[in-house]
């Protein structure tokens, strides 16, 4: 069911809009709850916080208060639907970030869901009378599950990357999964046989039969690591020798609070206020940005949340917002400039920020910071604010740590009179690696020069994380260097107690540090600061990782 064939008609009573779509929201939430609970009870051990993410979404108070204005307005629940999920899947998709255009899907497969159930049109189910793999363009949850499981062999997705729901459940359900293959028409045909290797990220398509062996034989091996990865869940990432290594998962949305406790992070270690404001209609209101902070906060059940103030610009702007023609816009009017320069609406998420600080442990981060000035300015906003919120008699936290982002050259070459005036840094590398390398990882020309190992990148990141060590200051890493075990390898060797990623690769970091000594990590470190191009880096890591005995972490990555 799709909104292209939903034939026009006249709307009823607004009263009665509200309670259809009220009805069809109820209906969805049941039917993605009884999923859940379907795959829970049939496969106990795999990972079913997808499905309670996209139940958390269905829920959102956001999301349904935008229907429901426009239903209010005069629309029809079908177009209010169709108009609000369309305009909130292209501020996703229009995002840079993999993981944020993924959830694009995500929306529109639950506005789907939402439509089919106002429209009363049943869900379907497929069945075939072989095991078959699917291979489409795009996929949802909702198209994962309408096959039986166990018909199932192999998923390959055009579009999107790991972080994709669909792609998270098809893994947990040990489904072989590639994803971002590019054009598939006149590649497959239906009838091909195929072999689907979701480390390599490889489709063979009708293989031989000595390729049909090897590949047996490696289902083997890949099923029993798998289920060493899952137990480690509630072990802490701990070196051999005995150094703990924080692991915090990056979120953006209410739903990935399910993914944070399945794969047992260790804190939120990135939370993106923005994407709450991107999926809005106006900008939130104290009291609703206090309602989600604090229900991101009260949702860990304790674990420490860093909460980054607005990261617009560039290529995040919200529909109500009058984004400039820029001709550079990365380098342009974006994050903490647009917060300093509209104050008000700053202190208004200051002030929120601090009020769900009295609801748990909360630091607050501030992006693209460029100038010891923008520190002290923001620092001085925060202390004004908290003394309103002491005045007005509102619960908050006024000794809140204050950290700043990491991600442009000027951060670096000041880290030492930063770090004076801040009680952590964050590390953003996917910025850091563009601005110092000055290339757009989204343009196909010049993307293949986008290298977080990089000798640059390498030491502006060493660089970065001595001078918080030497200051006694916390620092954390939150690019998706974090996540990759060919990358972290090195991270932890130059210093860094704390990484955070997509939760998705929390448990292969653990297991790679739980591996190691960080001894060997240092040494590795040490040698790799030395070298001069990408390549003899790279030579070093794969040498290294070889003599650990932890290369098949890097092929669950790669």
């Amino acid at each position: 069911m799709s909104f292209a064939n939903v034939p026009a008609r006249p709307p009823r009573a607004a009263k009665q809009e509200l309670l259809r779509f009220h009805q069809a929201v109820k209906r969805s939430v049941e039917e993605v709850g009884r999923l859940r609970d379907r795959i829970r009870a049939s496969f106990p051990e795999i990972d079913a916080a997808v499905l309670e993410a996209q139940r958390l979404m269905l829920l959102d108070e956001e999301l349904r208060a935008a229907i429901e204005a426009r239903i209010k307005g005069g629309a029809g629940a079908e177009a209010a639907l169709e108009q609000t999920v369309t305009e909130m899947v292209a501020h996703f998709a229009r995002l840079s970030e993999p993981y944020m255009q993924e959830r694009a899907l995500d929306i529109k497969d639950i506005g789907q869901r939402v439509l089919r159930n106002l429209l009363g049109v049943a869900e379907g189910r497929r069945s075939f009378d072989r095991g078959v793999v699917l291979v489409a363009p795009a996929l949802s949850l909702s198209d994962v599950l309408s096959v039986d499981r166990e018909q199932i062999r192999g998923v390959i997705i055009a579009t999107g990357g790991v972080t994709s729901h669909a792609a998270i459940l098809a893994k947990s359900l040990e489904i072989p999964t590639v994803v971002g293959v590019g054009q598939l028409e006149g590649v497959i045909r239906e009838g091909d046989q195929l072999i689907v290797d979701g480390n390599a990220g490889t489709v063979y398509v009708n293989p031989r039969p000595e390729v049909l062996r090897e590949y047996e034989r490696l289902q083997r091996e890949h099923r029993a690591f798998s289920q060493e990865l899952d137990s480690l869940r509630c072990q802490p990432a701990v070196t051999r020798d005995g150094f703990h290594v924080r692991l915090g998962a990056n979120i953006g949305l209410l739903g990935d609070l399910a993914l944070v406790r399945r794969h047992g992070a260790d804190s939120i270690g990135l939370y993106r206020t923005e994407l709450a404001f991107l999926s809005h209609r106006e900008f939130l209101t104290e009291a609703e940005q206090v309602d989600l902070y604090g229900s991101v906060v009260q949702g860990v059940d304790g674990l420490p949340v860093t909460i980054r103030t607005l990261d617009l610009g560039a290529d995040k702007y919200p529909s109500y917002f009058q984004a400039p023609h820029e001709a550079n816009p990365f380098l342009g009017w974006r994050s903490i400039r647009i917060s300093l320069e509209m104050e008000d609406l700053f202190k208004v998420q200051l002030r929120a920020i601090l009020r769900a600080g009295a609801r748990g442990t909360v630091r607050i981060l501030f992006p693209m910071v460029t100038s010891l000035e923008e520190v002290r300015r923001v620092k001085d906003l925060l202390a004004q604010v908290a003394e309103e919120l002491h005045r007005d008699g509102l619960a908050c936290d006024p000794s809140m740590p204050v950290g700043i982002m990491v991600e442009v050259p000027a951060a670096v070459q000041l880290a030492d009179r930063f770090i004076e005036e801040v009680d952590f840094f964050s590390i953003g590398t996917n910025d850091l690696t563009q601005y110092l390398l000055a290339v757009d990882r989204d343009n196909r020309k010049v993307s293949s020069l986008y290298e977080p190992l990089h000798p640059a990148v390498l030491s502006a990141v060493a660089h970065t994380v001595r001078t918080a060590n030497q200051a006694g200051k916390n620092v954390t890493l939150c690019g998706e260097m974090a996540g990759d075990p060919v990358c972290s390898l090195v991270l932890i060797g130059m210093g860094l107690r704390e990484l955070s990623m997509s939760p998705f690769f929390i448990p292969i970091i653990k297991r790679l540090i739980r591996s190691v000594d960080m001894v060997a990590a240092e040494h590795l470190a040490t040698e790799v600061l030395t070298l001069s191009t990408v390549k003899d880096v790279k030579r070093c890591v794969f040498e290294h990782m070889r003599a650990l005995d932890v290369v098949d972490l890097m092929e669950m990555y790669h």
